[in-house]
């Protein structure tokens, strides 16, 4: 008995060291946080949790850090949006303006006031007041990391439309959007998808929650220490990659071609490429149907729907020779495919379409001016997300349509 009660002892006194340790640990990073210039800080306190109807969501009224890819001291607002706070009831004098898409639209890379919708809401308060005019812009913000038009387009049904918008602005990547919406490329059963059956668009899964203890603990531990807070995001990355691994596995093991092949495959359809692939096909029919179904649900409600083709860093970012030599190396039969696609498909089905690329490039190959980045941070310019330029620009070409759908 006496061994099991020094055992006993010992476990106890290990534990309450490892406690002890990550106290003064945790008050020494607090510390050290309160003095570091903003520029040295770590990215820390911005997370997503799993919205029953949309899937990943940032958390309502978070606050951090973003220091992964430019700068900005994240607030989070009350419905978990990188937005200002926002009221449902829409003031008389105001037309309200609701941007949606994926990270280039939750735009955490740079400050709330640099973003696009911000930049909008300035521009069009400036620029698009016809007559007398006594009317306000507000451009509001609903964007998350990792969406697709799927997840956008749920969360303009269930919450966007509740904002009462004149506009809705969808926004489409094209680097990764298609995939988004396919659960055989995500392998993410926190999301939800459709699929195309019989010619009909149908929600073929919702957001798995995972409200388990574990979960419930280390969701407390999370958001209450900084110590966790900064080991997180790569053990998170471990566990998510062998469980990609396993569910890749188990997708290749039912008959289906190599998955590093279908990835493959979508990211060339987006260039125009295996366009007589039926998985391409699908992969594009399903983002299309998605959009005219979106759009036919505004309709109904007398809200203008907006497409907004997303620039991609390496065809604008880039002088026009190191472009057309790029595209021709890998293939590509189609810088612009996405663009001309959307804006084809728009035409049909009476659906504005923004797409930015084009006014990019007019730009950057006209050799007599310097190159203007549009996309990247410090030494990484030319690729990854908008920077202020970026956002800057997009802001005022989308300014520029609503302005001309208002007369």
């Amino acid at each position: 008995m006496s061994n099991i009660l020094n055992y006993s002892k010992k476990i106890s006194l290990v534990f309450l060291g490892f406690l002890f340790a990550f106290i003064i640990l945790e008050l020494c990073v607090r510390i050290l946080f309160s003095v570091l210039p903003d520029q040295y800080l770590p990215s820390y306190g911005i997370y997503q949790s799993t919205d029953p109807v949309v899937g990943p969501k940032l958390i309502p009224e978070s606050r951090g850090i973003w220091n992964k890819e430019g700068f900005s001291k994240v607030e989070i607002n009350s419905k978990g949006w990188n937005d200002f706070e926002r009221q449902y009831n829409k003031p008389q004098d105001v037309v309200r303006v609701a941007i949606v898409g994926d990270s280039f639209i939750e735009a955490l890379q740079v400050p709330k006031t640099d973003s696009v919708a911000s930049k909008l809401e300035s521009w069009l308060d400036v620029n698009c007041k016809y007559k007398m005019d006594d009317i306000r812009y507000e451009v509001l913000s609903f964007g998350a990391s990792g969406w697709g038009t799927t997840q956008m387009h749920l969360a303009i049904n269930n919450e966007i439309i509740q904002y009462d918008p004149d506009f809705v602005i969808m926004a489409f990547f094209p680097g990764n959007d298609l995939k988004n919406n396919i659960y055989e490329l995500e392998l993410n059963s926190n999301r939800p998808y459709f699929k195309i059956e019989n010619g009909s668009l149908i929600q073929s899964s919702f957001p798995t929650i995972n409200n388990s203890f574990k979960r419930s603990v280390y969701t407390f531990l999370r958001d209450n220490f900084l110590m966790i807070q900064l080991i997180r995001e790569p053990i998170v990355n471990i566990f998510w990659e062998f469980s990609r691994e396993e569910k890749i596995k188990e997708s290749n093991s039912e008959g289906k071609s190599n998955y590093s092949d279908r990835l493959e495959l979508i990211d060339r359809g987006t260039w125009g490429n295996d366009l007589d692939n039926e998985f391409v096909e699908y992969s594009w029919n399903l983002f299309e149907l998605i959009l005219l179904k979106t759009k036919e649900d505004l309709n109904d409600k007398n809200i203008e729907f907006i497409t907004l083709v997303v620039s991609r860093g390496e065809v604008v970012d880039n002088r026009k020779n190191e472009v057309e030599q790029w595209a021709i190396k890998n293939n590509y039969s189609n810088i612009f495919y996405p663009e001309d696609r959307v804006e084809n498909f728009g035409k049909k089905n009476d659906i504005p379409v923004i797409a930015i690329s084009r006014m990019m490039t007019d730009l950057n190959w006209d050799l007599s001016k310097e190159i203007a980045y549009f996309h990247g941070f410090g030494h990484n310019l030319g690729g990854g997300h908008w920077n202020k330029n970026g956002h800057n620009l997009t802001s005022s070409i989308i300014g520029e349509k609503i302005c001309g759908l208002r007369k």
